[in-house]
């Protein structure tokens, strides 16, 4: 899994999932603020964007994560996840709450059967419609037409297949503690789904 770094290498640790569809790269969008802050950005791309061949999971971006953060003696960090990705950041979170001080859901998605009840995006709703009764070739042809690159629209389909599958492995009531920044109003990522997720962590 490809990490892509912004900010200042020896400031404040922070693993950033990404939304959907986005790669690790989007967050040279933050590389100004991350310096000022005395951040150490750090942005996944999940492997499936690129090919990895891997099969889409929770676990395989928690693994890898973990290997990075190991791989460059990082003991402790914050987690921070924006839309697809706040499940992801989640997930890492409530599994290794000893390496994590605190995650961060911005405008996340939340629990997937409240949010496929209540969403009303009309881009997300086509998405949804479009994994659910094309097959992936299909979807991948259709998904070309809207003009997203294969990498990204395979990466949708992959995130959607994580997303919208079981999260018995999302550990709510060992997650450390969570800070969610949502807007009342948003139409892609309904706030009843997200705070069906908080009334699962601990309180």
């Amino acid at each position: 899994m490809k990490f892509h770094e912004f900010g200042n290498r020896a400031g404040v640790p922070l693993v950033s999932f990404m939304g959907t569809p986005q790669r690790g790269e989007a967050g040279s969008d933050f590389s100004e603020l991350a310096n000022q802050l005395n951040v150490r950005l750090m942005c996944p791309t999940r492997p499936w964007y690129d090919g990895d061949g891997c099969e889409p999971s929770f676990e395989i971006c928690s693994q890898r994560a973990l290997q990075y953060l190991d791989a460059n003696g990082i003991d402790r960090c914050h987690v921070m996840g924006g839309s697809g990705g706040g499940p992801f950041a989640l997930h890492f979170s409530s599994n290794n709450p000893d390496r994590v001080k605190a995650c961060y859901l911005l405008a996340s998605m939340g629990t997937p059967e409240t949010f496929t009840r209540t969403v009303t995006s009309p881009p997300t709703l086509q998405l949804l419609e479009l994994f659910g009764t094309n097959s992936y070739e299909d979807a991948m042809e259709t998904l070309g037409t809207w003009g997203l690159p294969r990498d990204l629209a395979y990466g949708a389909w992959a995130d959607f297949k994580v997303l919208l599958g079981p999260w018995d492995s999302i550990m709510f009531a060992n997650a450390p503690m969570v800070y969610i920044h949502h807007g009342e109003d948003d139409e892609n990522a309904p706030i009843q789904s997200i705070r069906d997720l908080a009334g699962r962590l601990p309180r």
